[in-house]
């Protein structure tokens, strides 16, 4: 399960309006973004709405931020362990009832 985690940014407006983030902020660490590879206009899992996702290389990982638009917020999403009932061992797929 994914948790959706707002963060600030540091961002550059170009001269043609395009946002081009630079900086994460989470919590009281500084990430620099190295490359921003492709901006896409997404539907993401686990949030509501459109969302522009921005693909990175941060710290030598690929990483997705995203930036919603109309709440104007930058946020990423953080795996959660969920509780998953421990599977039966079942080789023959009986019916266990």
């Amino acid at each position: 399960m994914q948790e959706k985690v707002p963060v600030e940014m540091i961002v550059r407006f170009t001269e043609n309006g395009e946002i081009r983030p630079l900086k994460v902020i989470f919590g009281d660490k500084i990430y620099l973004i190295d490359k921003v590879y492709n901006k896409v206009l997404t539907t993401p899992k686990g949030a509501f709405g459109v969302a522009l996702e921005y693909n990175c290389l941060i710290n030598g990982r690929k990483k997705s931020i995203f930036f919603d638009r109309y709440n104007n917020i930058w946020y990423v999403f953080k795996q959660t362990k969920e509780d998953k009932p421990t599977p039966v061992y079942n080789p023959l797929n009986y019916k266990i009832e």
